[in-house]
Order: structure tokens, then sequence, then C-alpha cells
């Protein structure tokens, strides 16, 4: 058996088993099949138009397929590729196709031509980061996960979708860990997300992350609006809640 590839990479040289590759024969996927029933809107018909090239299906995680304990919460896990024309990873598209397929947990693995990129920026929360700038394709991962309602906070689950770093194609790997489906996919988000393994405690470190995320634009914004302050109380206020902005960061980033 063939395993579906593109290029250099495919669910073999991602390093997962050959028993849950998908056959190369049996692996594209009509982009068309994702905007056409159920119509979209214009703009993203427009997105898999231009933005994406093909669609594939690498590899499918299930208990049988990779030896583990099925999960409680996590039925399969799809490995797709996702070819795409553009620069950053295509996050409408990724959204709309793990909605119709919402039975299903789905790692993405996104391709670009190494062109495209503009940026040497290795930043874990951009998509712009490029861990080698010599490769003639460069892979991102990216999954969804939904978010921890707040204690004391009401609503609808929210889903976020998060982007880990851009890669030579042939230096990207997973590893399935675990001893359930679940520990599996809790896994691949943490690889994907923060480049690790570790599984445990994803919720909470994604918090942090976010935390971090959000004081780092307060302390930002707060050092601009101090240097323009004119008035001496104004600047005092601001120094004072900017002084206790990065003291918290500080605080979360030790």
């Amino acid at each position: 058996m063939t395993a579906a590839h593109y290029g250099t990479i495919s669910a073999l040289t991602l390093g997962l088993p050959a028993s849950c590759a998908i056959p190369e024969a049996k692996s594209a996927i009509p982009k068309q099949m994702f905007y056409m029933k159920p119509p979209v809107s214009a703009r993203l018909k427009q997105r898999f138009v231009s933005d994406i090239e093909s669609i594939t299906m690498l590899a499918l995680l299930r208990p049988n397929t990779i030896n583990v304990a099925a999960g409680k919460k996590t039925r399969e896990i799809l490995v797709m590729g996702i070819m795409q024309n553009c620069k950053d990873a295509p996050v409408e598209v990724m959204e709309h196709i793990a909605k119709l397929r919402s039975a299903s947990n789905i790692l993405f693995v996104c391709v670009r031509d190494a062109s495209l990129a503009k940026s040497s920026d290795d930043s874990p929360s951009g998509n712009d980061g490029v861990q080698s700038g010599n490769a003639d394709r460069q892979c991102a991962f990216a999954v969804q996960r939904i978010l921890p309602v707040r204690a004391g906070h009401q609503g609808e689950a929210q889903i976020q979708t998060y982007v880990g770093n851009w890669q030579d194609t042939k230096a990207a790997s997973l590893s399935l860990n675990g001893e359930t489906l679940d520990d599996v996919w809790q896994s691949l988000c943490a690889q994907a997300i923060f480049g690790d393994s570790d599984g445990n405690n994803l919720d909470a470190r994604l918090a942090r992350q976010s935390a971090i995320a959000e004081l780092t634009a307060q302390i930002a914004k707060l050092e601009g609006d101090h240097a323009r302050a004119k008035d001496s109380g104004k600047r005092n206020e601001i120094y004072v809640k900017l002084h206790k902005a990065k003291k918290q960061l500080e605080e979360l980033q030790g």
C-alpha cells in the first residue's frame, strides 16, 4: 500500500504507524464537497477556491488502528492535510470542515510553499513563525478545542482554533502518547499548540497562554498611553496600572 502524501509528508514520515495510514488511492477529498452542500457564504467559498489547492486524508486514528483503548470523549481522530496557496493557515476553512465533521476530532496538517513565508518571527502564538527557512515546503499543525467555561459564566461553549509554528515538512513529526484515544488527542493537541507531547492540564496551560497574551497586549497599550499622557495625575494613574500588569505577567511567566 502506498500511503497518502504531500510531497515529502505522509502519515509515515510524521511517525504514525502504517496501520492508521490512508491509502493514496482513497485519500483525496474534493474540496467542493465542503462548500457545495450545504451552501456557504460567498466569502468562505472564495477561501476554498482561492486559498486551498487540495485536501487529503492522511491517517485515521481509532482504537483498532493504533492499538489503544477507546476514549470516553474521542471516537476517532482524523489527520487531514490541507495544501494551501496562502501564507497564513486557513482558519475559516478548517473551522467549516470541523463543523461538518463534528463527530470526529481533526488534526490538520497545513502545507504551504516556503516562498509564501515572509516573516522570520518564531512566536509560538503566531502563524508566521518558521522553524526552518530552507525548506521547499513547510507545514503547521492545527486543532480545535472547546474553551473551558469560566466559573460563574453561562452560555454556549466557545471553540478556539490553535495553529502551531511553521516548520520544514521534512522535520515535522507526531507521537502517539497515552493509553486511551482521549489521552492521544490531548497529547496531539499539546504537540500542535505547544510543540511538546504533555497532554496533562492542557486547559490550564491554554488559559495561562491566553492570560499572558492579554497582559502583553495590555502592557503595550498602557506604555503607549503613559508616553502620551501630559497630565501628571493621569500619568501616575496609568503607571500604577502598568506596574500591576507587569507584575502579573512576571508571575505568570515565572
